[in-house]
């Protein structure tokens, strides 16, 4: 199961297989050649052979002769986009002079293994099964964080979105949000006797139930044995309501309860009521959104500058492929 669940972070990502120069043994048999150039580094066979054998692990596994061949061949292009994408953001790493110090890494592995709750040594024999020593791990981590640091800097950080872009999106996206209170509720009725006579024997029985619910008789159960109102079939249940969609007396007695609580008896003009809070929705209102769609405006401009910013890193670039 740990080994599971390190897989993310063993070979993170994992086209840093070229990153660091590391190959598996598997590799050797391999006749190398060049291909891609991006500026002035390269990108040999083996090493797009090892990215695609791990990254499509899976869907390579039970995969064997013509078949596997297929999905190896299919996988080429953009695997081979992936890794020039990525040694044009870490060459632009360089130019901007970034870099990882040995503090940042000590902080990511602890940060890993807090999170899987795992010992130095469950990390190093985790290495161990995915044949890694803790050198390529510590040297893959950096890469992650330098590939982190450079776009923040280049990307990330530039973005603002302003309050009048929240409140227009608002304006344009009110569906998105409830925007008013609504309250579940399911009750137990007992219509209004047709005489003032009537009305002690459905108090006497109102108080009757009130006590089996004290007494911890299921809820349902009891509008279904003895409410009045066709909810009763629903266990009494009412579904969601609007603010001033129900009748004020049932809405007064719902905004002191808790969600799970039950109410006393109460009257209203069509008859006795036992009202339980089965759930409770604020209302929305931009205050109480702000956040929420900030970060929905920030992640959307992210991705339309980020692969802007990757675009132009390409047309900057020499690239030439040999595939």
């Amino acid at each position: 199961m740990k080994r599971t669940l390190l897989k993310a972070f063993l070979i993170i990502p994992v086209l840093l297989w070229l990153l660091t120069g590391i190959q598996p043994a598997f590799c050797s048999v391999l006749l190398d050649r060049i291909v891609a150039t991006v500026n002035n580094e390269v990108i040999t066979w083996s090493e797009l052979m090892n990215v695609i054998i791990i990254d499509e692990r899976q869907s390579l596994g039970g995969l064997s002769g013509e078949a596997r061949e297929k999905k190896i061949k299919e996988a080429q292009r953009p695997v081979l986009n992936n890794l020039i994408e990525m040694k044009l953001q870490l060459q632009e790493a360089g130019k901007m002079a970034l870099d990882v110090n040995v503090s940042e890494i000590d902080g990511a592995i602890q940060d890993i293994r807090t999170k899987y709750n795992l010992s130095e040594e469950m990390l190093i024999n985790s290495l161990k099964a995915e044949g890694l020593t803790q050198e390529d791990y510590r040297a893959r981590l950096a890469d992650q964080i330098l590939l982190q640091k450079v776009i923040n800097y280049a990307v990330r950080n530039n973005i603002v979105v302003s309050d009048k872009e929240i409140e227009q999106y608002y304006d344009h996206n009110k569906g998105e949000f409830d925007t008013e209170e609504k309250i579940r509720i399911s009750q137990i009725f007992i219509a209004l006797p047709r005489d003032s006579s009537g009305k002690e024997a459905a108090e006497a029985k109102a108080r009757e139930i009130a006590q089996k619910i004290k007494s911890g008789e299921n809820f349902a159960k009891l509008a279904g044995e003895f409410s009045e109102d066709p909810s009763r079939a629903f266990g009494g249940d009412l579904g969601y309501i609007s603010r001033g969609s129900a009748m004020k007396e049932i809405e007064d007695a719902a905004a002191v309860l808790k969600k799970g609580e039950v109410s006393s008896p109460f009257w209203s003009p069509a008859g006795l009521h036992i009202i339980k809070l089965e759930d409770r929705i604020e209302g929305g209102g931009l205050d109480k959104v702000r956040n929420k769609i900030r970060e929905a405006l920030l992640q959307k401009a992210f991705e339309g500058r980020y692969r802007d910013w990757k675009a132009g890193l390409r047309e900057k670039a020499f690239i030439e492929i040999k595939l």
